[in-house]
């Protein structure tokens, strides 16, 4: 689908510095959450492909990095950054470069984490689900060092629009990502940052605003799409039951639900979105 991408800038560019294309909220099928179809290696190897320079896997509570995986990185051009999406307090935050071996059960405690070489990322804030962070934002500015503009959104439903709101009331940079679960989702929306190629000075330019978003609303099908193979990637795994062996029929410990939901209609979007703020008291 040929659809023009929108950059949104956060200050002037950086004279003398290239651009470094990056993402940094991308899960794998080490996340032990989600049921994500494509390795590490294979996300790496594909943003390759499309100029990616820096990336972080952020799986659920888990960190995936180590020297191989960043030396596999490395020599195919791209800077891997340890990142980690948390629960706190029940709720998503990313942690990219987060100390090994700490708990974090709430925001005073990540907070207490912070330093220069890390950099706190509060992911699609005000989506609806019941993991965004909704009010625990605003509650918490203090421990952010950006906002997470999101990938997921077309151009007649847009959750990220109350998070460019508070990025512009407060001073918060805005950073692109596209929480990838799925290739295709990969580089729909990304940030370019104006940095040497080194994650402090990444960090810092993220905090001085020195980035510029690259994006694309998703079509209506897309959107469908990817919400019907999200569910689906959600769904534990089918459990066969043993039948005797002249019966004809298969039966399963659950039902199944035909997937992907192609063009499930955006009303069940606004559907959701009801159904979760009713659940989500902050």
């Amino acid at each position: 689908m040929n659809v023009s991408k929108e950059r949104i800038h956060s200050e002037p560019r950086v004279k003398g510095l290239r651009p470094l294309k990056a993402d940094f909220h991308l899960h794998t099928a080490e996340d032990p959450c989600d049921h994500v179809p494509h390795t590490a290696k294979e996300l790496i190897s594909k943003a390759a492909d499309e100029g990616f320079e820096i990336l972080a896997i952020t799986n659920h509570q888990c960190l995936t990095f180590d020297p191989k995986l960043a030396a596999y990185a490395r020599e195919r051009g791209i800077l891997l950054i340890p990142g980690i999406e948390l629960n706190v307090r029940r709720r998503h935050v990313l942690f990219l470069n987060p100390p090994s071996s700490k708990r974090v059960p709430d925001f005073s405690s990540l907070a207490g984490l912070r330093r220069p070489d890390t950099l706190v990322i509060a992911p699609h804030p005000y989506f609806p689900n019941p993991r965004s962070l909704n009010g625990y934002l605003a509650k918490n500015l203090d421990v952010f060092d950006a906002i997470e503009y999101c990938h997921f959104y077309s151009s007649k439903i847009n959750f990220n629009q109350k998070a460019i709101a508070l990025s512009r009331r407060h001073g918060l940079p805005l950073v692109g990502n596209s929480d990838t679960h799925f290739l295709r989702q990969l580089g729909t929306t990304y940030s370019l940052i104006y940095a040497e190629k080194d994650p402090e000075a990444i960090f810092e330019a993220i905090r001085r605003k020195r980035v510029e978003i690259v994006t694309r609303p998703l079509s209506h099908l897309e959107m469908g799409t990817l919400l019907g193979r999200f569910f689906g990637m959600k769904l534990p795994a089918r459990r066969v039951v043993p039948l005797p062996p002249k019966s004809p029929r298969i039966r399963t410990g659950r039902s199944r639900i035909p997937l992907p939901f192609k063009g499930v209609p955006l009303s069940l979007l606004l559907s959701l979105s009801s159904l979760w703020d009713k659940f989500d008291h902050f």
